[in-house]
């Protein structure tokens, strides 16, 4: 399976149905298998939001297609980027729809994969807790209708509203990670977690991600970092809630998961910030953790470390970049070292809080062989 990533950006002022047909202009519909956009309206509200986006795709494709949106502001200005995953050679690819949810699915007698469009909470203003908990069962249900065990999740995004605020006394990603640790204890998880990101948006709690497993139980690697403490083995000291009855359960993630598919080997790199061992480094210079955090990642695809943990020596070619940016003042800091490290890859850049507050950015990447 070979995916080609095309991205777009859209006023949003001149109507979401004609910007985004424009962006649908000479990519063939039978080869698009997904679509995340990221961008938030002054005068719409998410659901309303996301059900014009849809429509709009659904129109210009003649399909149903997995939709993501991510509610953040762009960088450098506003509007909506769009991405549009296409598959590349003859795959069989079909496209679903579960409780309202489309997926999409491709299988063979060896193998099979599962893409889950970004699952939102009914209801934004609702606790963490609940909304959480909503969205996993929303998500375990697909997976069970596949025969995915909830441990074939490799890779999962989790949007989580004003991540580092407080609601009831008690943080809002911490009450999404307690609420991740229960849902997660229904399996061994005997590959590692999934490569994630939790990273703050706007508002409410949005879940995506892509399950896939080998018959013969292969072809899955957790990916650590020496120079990283496992975030699920992070000690109590930097997990953060005031709540008395806070339980403080760690971030479920691995720093990166690789796989090996028909296609070849797909790495997924975690949300990455400028952490080393457990604790965050340069908390006053955007510019020096944006280093810090590219230095991160490089050691973590590295050769060296992915035959430390099992893998292949592949040489990877990073096929997509997410930036976020804490703080707007930070943005043309944080590009020129993104820019100078990764010169020709296609980037995203978007405001949002990082899971702790001194922290001003966050990558994450999607890398192939």
């Amino acid at each position: 399976m070979g995916l080609k990533i095309y991205s777009s950006a859209i006023d949003l002022c001149s109507g979401v149905a004609n910007g985004i047909e424009k962006s649908f202009v000479g990519i063939p519909a039978d080869s698009v298998c997904g679509v995340v956009c990221c961008g938030v309206s002054d005068t719409t509200d998410y659901h309303h939001l996301l059900g014009e986006i849809k429509s709009a795709i659904y129109a210009s494709l003649g399909k149903k297609v997995p939709v993501t949106l991510i509610p953040q502001h762009l960088l450098p200005e506003g509007g909506l980027a769009i991405e549009i995953y296409a598959l590349e050679g003859k795959t069989s690819f079909q496209i679903k729809e579960h409780n309202g949810i489309c997926y999409g699915i491709t299988e063979s007698a060896e193998e099979k994969m599962l893409f889950v469009e970004g699952i939102p909470a009914s209801d934004f203003s609702d606790k963490v807790a609940h909304q959480s908990r909503e969205v996993f069962a929303k998500l375990d249900s697909l997976l069970s209708a596949y025969d995915f065990e909830v441990s074939d999740i490799v890779r999962q995004w989790n949007y989580i509203g004003n991540i580092v605020s407080y609601k009831d006394g008690k943080q809002n990603y911490q009450e999404f990670n307690d609420a991740r640790s229960v849902y997660y204890a229904k399996s061994e998880w005997k590959n590692g977690y999934p490569a994630a990101t939790g990273i703050g948006s706007t508002d409410g709690i949005i879940v995506g991600g892509i399950a896939f497993k080998r018959v013969d139980g292969t072809g899955v690697y957790p990916i650590d970092n020496p120079l990283q403490i496992a975030a699920h083995i992070y000690s109590k000291s930097v997990l953060i809630d005031n709540a008395a009855d806070a339980v403080k359960s760690t971030p479920k993630f691995e720093r990166a998961k690789l796989i090996e598919c028909a296609g070849g080997a797909y790495c997924f790199v975690s949300g990455t910030a400028a952490i080393r061992g457990e604790e965050s480094v340069d908390p006053t210079s955007a510019r020096l953790q944006t280093i810090k955090t590219i230095e991160n990642i490089e050691y973590l695809v590295s050769k060296e470390n992915l035959v430390r943990f099992g893998c292949e020596p592949y040489e990877l070619k990073y096929a997509f970049l997410h930036i976020f940016v804490k703080n707007r003042e930070d943005y043309e800091a944080i590009r020129s070292v993104v820019e100078e490290a990764y010169p020709n890859v296609p980037a995203l850049y978007s405001v949002a809080d990082v899971c702790r507050s001194e922290l001003l950015v966050e990558i994450e990447g999607i890398l192939k062989s």
